[in-house]
């Protein structure tokens, strides 16, 4: 008889641990005690498998098979989806990281660059772009560019438009030539005898522009070069300054008074220098200038592949797409196809224990009904089982 005990209690143990069932709690446990006598240890089992799900109401419908299958068919489809995403983003974390390496490394050359500088100081001062040097050459290059138009369109209107009679009449009242520098009345004139007079000064910004060329051409017969442009800017002033001259001394010859070479006119050397001087000092100031802008370029290029590697990562990142929302969807399709019950657990445990302990009833058991009633107590404390309605999900789902 005890030998069949034994055998019914390992059964019905075997029973507790993997089959769900579906049951009236409190017949079920009162069923359930009488076949083992109460005994606290299969009456701990049973509690575990009402927390787990395993063990159920009765009236509990859950999830038709269609259902489940509509719900694993989903999964699937998500899970496909997920893995489609990631492998896509991991191309892109690629892509990434490949830009980001590339940034360390143009960083590092930029390091190199600065160490290299700060060993030798006048390389340092020869090479590292200069704000304040940069802005008092543009300052200045822009006040001799204003000078020299104003400049060249005075002495190409004096040198080849003249009225004879206008410098006669100057020269009668004692107002002499009239300055090399034009008046407002001046430009209109010049204007008004020809607008192409205002193109002249571009002229000789194109020769400043061809000296800064030709300082950079790595070329052998470079200094020919700009020896002969200087030379031919020299002869251009020079030009001017003698026309200007010969027209103001055929105006003297006109009224009878007396005149003078070139060579012993102050005049003459005043234009001639006014002009070529100050051309020469424009296009060394230009050169300057746009050698200054180019030692921001060195730096500055790497900075603007940093910037443009920086705004790649950016966009890239944009494009990374999140799986998190499609990993929540998956747990809860399978937690809807695991989900034993929904119900008030407490209220579970507690008419599953009536049950047992109602078989626990007599005298002679009283012992065996403390013990059973500790447990509960112990298992609802350790498991923080508490009224309410709960969602019970199977471990095995």
């Amino acid at each position: 008889m005890e030998k069949q005990t034994n055998q019914s209690i390992n059964e019905d143990s075997t029973k507790v641990i993997h089959q769900i069932e579906r049951v009236s709690l409190y017949n079920f446990g009162y069923e359930k005690s009488g076949n083992v006598k109460g005994d606290p240890d299969v009456f701990a089992s049973f509690l575990v498998r009402i927390a787990d799900g395993d063990l159920v109401e009765e009236n509990y419908k859950g999830l038709s098979n269609e259902e489940k299958v509509e719900k694993r068919e989903q999964v699937k489809v998500l899970e496909q989806k997920q893995k489609d995403i990631e492998k896509e983003n991991e191309k892109i974390e690629l892509e990434i990281q490949k830009k980001t390496n590339s940034i360390d490394e143009y960083r590092q050359e930029l390091l190199k660059i600065r160490e290299v500088k700060n060993k030798d100081h006048e390389k340092l001062k020869r090479e590292t772009f200069s704000p304040s040097k940069y802005g008092i050459n543009l300052f200045i290059l822009l006040m001799l560019s204003v000078y020299l138009f104003f400049f060249y369109v005075s002495t190409a209107y004096k040198a080849l438009y003249v009225d004879f009679e206008k410098v006669a009449d100057g020269i009668a009242q004692g107002l002499g030539t009239g300055s090399v520098m034009p008046g407002p009345y001046e430009l209109a004139e010049a204007l008004q005898y020809n607008y192409l007079l205002f193109l002249v000064p571009f002229v000789f910004y194109a020769f400043g522009w061809a000296f800064h060329i030709l300082l950079e051409l790595q070329h052998k017969m470079r200094i020919a070069f700009v020896s002969l442009l200087i030379a031919v800017t020299f002869t251009v002033d020079f030009l001017f300054a003698l026309l200007i001259h010969d027209n103001t001394e055929m105006a003297k010859e006109l009224m009878g008074l007396e005149t003078a070479k070139w060579s012993s006119s102050s005049t003459f050397y005043i234009i001639l220098f006014l002009g070529f001087l100050v051309y020469i000092m424009w296009s060394i100031l230009f050169d300057s200038l746009m050698r200054e802008g180019d030692k921001r370029k060195i730096t500055g290029n790497i900075k603007k592949i940093i910037n443009h590697y920086s705004k790649d990562i950016k966009t890239l990142k944009s494009e990374l797409v999140s799986v998190n929302d499609i990993k929540e969807q998956i747990r809860n399709y399978r937690e809807d196809l695991n989900t034993i019950m929904y119900g008030n657990l407490k209220k579970y445990v507690d008419q599953f224990t009536s049950g047992w302990i109602s078989y626990l009833s007599p005298d002679n058991m009283k012992a065996v009904k403390e013990r059973c009633i500790g447990l509960k107590k112990d298992f609802e404390e350790k498991n923080n089982i508490k009224p309410g309605v709960v969602k019970v999900i199977s471990r095995r789902g």
